[in-house]
């Protein structure tokens, strides 16, 4: 038992890590692959390319190739681990999996300087274990690489207050700054319960004075902003693509619309996705015990204004809660808190035998391990296999240098799907808005030179006169369906 109190995190951590293992495959699953897409694009892009740090690329703006929104720092340092071990997707996954970690030991440091009992580490094995935090943990993704800057500032934050050391202050504004830039609306909620941990110290105005410090990463977020609309403005004018989006005007993309709020469906959405990928039945019982019978102290006040905080921001950044569930990621911090104190009250209330105690609290978490793994297994790590032949046929028929115009169903123009896995540049249109018309006017304004269309059977009418009159074509047949690759130069 001495052992198991010394290390207790380092057991926590090992144990989490292990839970992932089975999943750190050298293929992108799903869910939201085209995120994952995204980021390797990015990764690749710094690697094989040498881009500018500054001048990120996607694969589906054709030749242009310069896109920038979140600050590229996890991509760019993912790319250098590339120059030592191989353009391998073991290694991202491995580096992404590394600051999930990381953000486990902050977090629980933080919880540490709030709680004097095992609140801590029932909290961050709740954290590790649920659906959503054990997909994306080793997927291609950014957003633990966030939270562990997150968490370092909250812990550095409060630590600082309560020694009263500038120095202490300086590094969480460092983490502050870090996690701002790549991801701000992961971060600024924090301040509410840093603020209340300031109050419960009584060192609110030393703080205060201080804090105005914190105003340094806002600022160079402006600049940041800044930067990639001018950037992103010299995108070609392609807006003839429907629903082409050079990404400028940013406004509705992260906060939507008032109506949205209105709109229950769009709360079920959400609310669906918490219960079911964050919770489960074990831990919405835990999460009304946890808020119901918990004796209102210190410690419950600071994880209400936890709680309050995430609640605020997903309230501001409705449309990206909306759209993504990665974007229920915070719900798994605060929710994995109050169910902790669920399970102390329980325990508490049961026994008073040590034994016991240990007991009750091994089931329980097993309940919500169980649970949290089951769901993940059943409705994630899955590989669209369709997809991935149809990009293998594009790359092995087209060349590196060609730009190609892809299109396969409902798959949008900012989608990297097809693109990315075949290795090639080019632009991404669905299959109801791709028009002969459209393809000579990406011809003559981007120099596409290779068509790529998936449909079933073969075109009909103008289409089919279009095609005909294409060089190089070939048909791959797909599947018993009749759905067919087709691959032509473009010729006009």
């Amino acid at each position: 038992m001495r052992f198991l109190k010394k290390y207790r995190l380092a057991i926590i951590v090992v144990f989490l890590l292990c839970a992932r293992l089975f999943h750190m495959g050298e293929t992108i699953d799903t869910p939201h692959a085209w995120r994952q897409y995204d980021t390797k694009q990015y990764i690749d892009a710094y690697y094989h390319e040498n881009v500018s740090f500054l001048e990120p690329a996607v694969c589906w703006m054709g030749g242009h190739k310069t896109l920038a929104l979140e600050f590229p720092l996890p991509e760019f340092l993912a790319a250098q681990l590339y120059k030592i071990f191989g353009p391998q997707l073991w290694v991202s996954r491995t580096f992404f999996l590394l600051f999930f970690l990381i953000s486990v030991v902050f977090l629980y440091k933080s919880l540490k300087l709030v709680f004097s009992d095992i609140i801590p580490e029932i909290s961050v094995l709740i954290y590790g274990l649920m659906p959503l935090s054990l997909y994306f943990s080793r997927a291609i993704h950014i957003d633990f690489f966030v939270f562990a800057f997150v968490f370092a500032m909250l812990y550095y934050s409060m630590l600082a207050i309560r020694n009263e050391k500038f120095w202490q202050l300086f590094i969480a504004l460092i983490c502050a700054t870090i996690a701002f830039l790549v991801k701000a609306p992961y971060v600024f909620y924090f301040s509410l319960p840093i603020l209340m941990f300031a109050i419960h110290e009584g060192k609110f105005n030393w703080f205060i004075k201080r804090s105005i410090l914190f105003a340094v990463p806002v600022l160079l977020l402006w600049k940041w902003t800044s930067y990639t609309k001018a950037l992103n403005l010299e995108v070609p004018d392609w807006s003839f693509v429907p629903n082409f989006n050079n990404f400028t005007e940013m406004w509705y993309w992260y906060f939507g619309t008032w109506d949205q709020r209105t709109n229950l469906t769009n709360w079920s959405t959400i609310g669906g996705r918490i219960l079911w990928e964050v919770l489960g039945y074990t831990g919405s019982i835990l999460m009304v015990i946890g808020l119901v019978f918990t004796p209102k102290n210190r410690q419950f006040y600071w994880t209400l204004t936890l709680f309050f905080g995430t609640a605020i921001y997903g309230l501001i950044f409705f449309n990206l809660n909306l759209i993504h569930n990665y974007y229920q990621l915070p719900f798994t911090v605060c929710c994995a808190l109050i169910m902790a104190l669920g399970i102390q009250w329980i325990v508490n209330y049961i026994s008073k035998n040590s034994k016991t105690r240990m007991i009750i609290i091994v089931v329980i978490l097993g309940s919500v391990a169980f649970e949290g793994i089951q769901y993940a297994e059943s409705n994630y790590y899955n590989r669209n296999e369709g997809m991935e032949h149809i990009a293998e046929q594009i790359r092995i028929h087209t060349k590196q240098e060609d730009l190609i115009i892809v299109s396969f169903g409902g798959l949008s123009p900012q989608c990297p799907l097809l693109l990315q896995p075949a290795g090639r540049y080019g632009w991404s249109v669905p299959i109801h808005d791709i028009t002969p018309k459209l393809i000579f006017d990406l011809w003559k304004t981007g120099d596409a030179n290779k068509l790529a269309v998936v449909y079933n059977g073969y075109f009909e009418g103008e289409f089919k006169v279009f095609f005909e009159a294409m060089k190089n074509k070939i048909g791959i047949p797909l599947n018993n369906n009749g759905q067919v690759l087709y691959i032509c130069d473009l010729n006009f």
